[in-house]
């Protein structure tokens, strides 16, 4: 199995890129996640898509101009978006009009959230890189916050399927995780499904609060990493480049 560049230079240079599979990036909110898988999509050649739960499109593209104010635009023109928004909310307290154009009774007939997501899939090419914004929000649809739409199992086994199928057509597709949403038996179930979890978490150094990303786990890379003796990457966002690694911190 061939690896995948993922459009992070120093990443790109000190594995020389990832295998296909389902990698779950877990931050703090704020922490460089997003901008993360963002900067990959930008910065990558390849087929890209965009899944929103709860965004609608126009909104998400809203989104990518503020993030990288100063990034050229064209690479959200052939980013490839899909919208969940009319689904997820079909069944909440939001007025059908705050959402969507549509009619009351399109909204009302919408496909179940999972069985969207998996026919949108249809539609993607093989060897191309997908982000899911996020798992947090298809969380929040499950019994353990409180929701009947989603058995926590269907969504494990969604992962699961997620993964066989990153396998069978060399797709990266990250997946975006909220830390500390879940509790941590529920959350080691679901890093199980993965072939990676990256953290990003804000971390505060000398009276300065500073972004920082380490690799939990990474199939095939992460020894790799290890052998470098890397421990942890400092980083930041730039309105230009996006996700930038600033620092690598090493084991003396």
């Amino acid at each position: 199995m061939e690896k995948m560049k993922i459009g992070i230079p120093l990443l790109d240079t000190t594995t020389n890129g990832l295998y296909p599979g389902l990698i779950i990036l877990a931050e703090d909110v704020g922490a460089g996640g997003k901008e993360f898988a963002l900067t990959s999509l930008r910065n990558l050649d390849t087929d890209t898509y965009y899944i929103s739960v709860t965004q609608s499109v126009d909104e998400v593209i809203r989104d990518l101009k503020l993030i990288f104010p100063k990034s050229s635009k064209e690479w959200i023109e052939r980013l490839k978006i899909f919208s969940l928004s009319k689904e997820y909310f079909a069944k909440t307290i939001i007025p059908f009009f705050w959402i969507s154009e549509e009619s009351s009774l399109s909204m009302l007939k919408s496909e179940k959230i999972l069985e969207k997501l998996v026919n949108i899939f249809d539609e993607v090419k093989s060897n191309s890189v997908i982000f899911i914004d996020s798992l947090t929000d298809l969380i929040r649809k499950t019994k353990v916050f409180g929701s009947d739409e989603i058995e926590w199992r269907d969504l494990i086994d969604f992962l699961i399927g997620l993964r066989k199928l990153a396998l069978k057509n060399s797709l990266l597709i990250y997946i975006l995780l909220t830390k500390g949403i879940l509790d941590k038996s529920r959350a080691e179930e679901v890093f199980y499904t993965s072939d990676g979890v990256l953290i990003f978490e804000w971390v505060i150094d000398k009276d300065t609060l500073k972004r920082s990303m380490y690799i939990l786990k990474l199939l095939g890379v992460l020894p790799i990493l290890e052998k470098q003796k890397i421990l942890r990457y400092d980083i930041t966002i730039d309105p230009e480049q996006g996700f930038v690694i600033s620092k690598l911190q090493r084991i003396v």
